[in-house]
């Protein structure tokens, strides 16, 4: 991809990130409605777009690509627990913080930033295949994900956390996909313009989430920068090193490429305070990650796709 195209795709994203940290720093909106209108995009708007971007006719190709991008998302997972894993020990990061850090590295910002740069990258059709890699992100991020926030301090998973609109949307779609069953209107055009709100209201979270973190405090740790620029850089260009060449869509590889670019998910924050976590050093990584990427993706996307 040429750098300029995408460079001015991803600034469009970063202006509404700037409208969501102006809303906030000009006290236009309160700093506690983040956390509601975070609920509204993720049990409302995203489910919808996944079920919208399912709603496409069933072929043979994109079953392919569907199995194809099974296996890579797989693929990227076992890789990124164990460069995450790697990676915490070589920093001999304390205890209380390996957790976080390990999420962090791991979980990407798929969910709030996948589906819209997505959408600009790639057009409408690659949410259906992002769709997918959400369903494998929620299944893992609720357990996996609860077990390294919570380990060594006796708090198991609780299975009824699968039970989310993200993987419901997922699972439905999924299924309609594969039965070629088609929502009549007016349900799939209201469904289609709830979804339509994702973008905007995501990016706009983003901003208004940077706003709330102290700028000084988010920056000072060295290890917060190590662990963005493996999660920023190293994450993609080992997916596209060891994992490109055994996949050989290179539409489904940029997919790919672009999620593991992703900075890391805006609810590591959240889920490190549920958890008894670092919920400071989360809000660090979670900062330095989403302020790089804004150069790091378009970087990333023209060099390796």
């Amino acid at each position: 991809m040429d750098f300029l195209i995408v460079a001015d795709q991803i600034f469009i994203l970063v202006l509404l990130i700037a409208a969501g940290y102006v809303a906030v720093s000009a006290k236009i909106v309160d700093p506690r409605a983040t956390r509601g209108l975070s609920g509204l995009l993720i049990n409302i708007t995203i489910p919808a777009l996944i079920v919208a971007s399912m709603q496409v006719p069933f072929t043979p190709e994109r079953l392919v690509g569907a199995e194809t991008l099974i296996l890579a998302t797989g693929a990227l997972y076992v890789f990124s627990f164990a460069l995450a894993w790697a990676v915490s020990k070589a920093m001999r990061v304390p205890a209380a913080e390996e957790g976080v850090l390990q999420f962090a590295i791991v979980f990407g910002n798929v969910g709030f930033m996948g589906f819209p740069v997505a959408l600009t990258l790639f057009g409408e059709d690659s949410l259906f295949y992002v769709a997918i890699f959400n369903l494998f992100f929620n299944v893992l991020v609720f357990s996996v994900g609860i077990a390294m926030l919570t380990e060594g301090r006796g708090k198991g998973f609780d299975p009824r956390l699968l039970a989310n609109p993200g993987i419901a949307a997922s699972v439905v779609g999924l299924a309609l996909f594969l039965g070629s069953v088609e929502i009549p209107s007016p349900f799939i055009d209201s469904i289609d313009l709830l979804g339509g709100v994702t973008t905007p209201l995501a990016m706009i979270i983003v901003g208004a989430m940077l706003a709330t973190f102290p700028t000084r405090e988010m920056v000072g740790n060295w290890r917060i920068w190590v662990a963005s620029a493996v999660l920023l850089l190293a994450v993609p260009a080992a997916y596209c090193c060891l994992f490109a060449p055994i996949f050989a869509d290179p539409y489904i590889n940029g997919i790919m490429i672009t999620m593991a670019a992703m900075p890391a998910a805006a609810n590591t924050v959240i889920f490190a305070e549920q958890y008894g976590a670092d919920s400071r050093l989360a809000s660090q990584i979670v900062f330095v990650s989403t302020i790089g990427s804004l150069i790091t993706i378009p970087l990333v996307t023209t060099v390796l796709l």
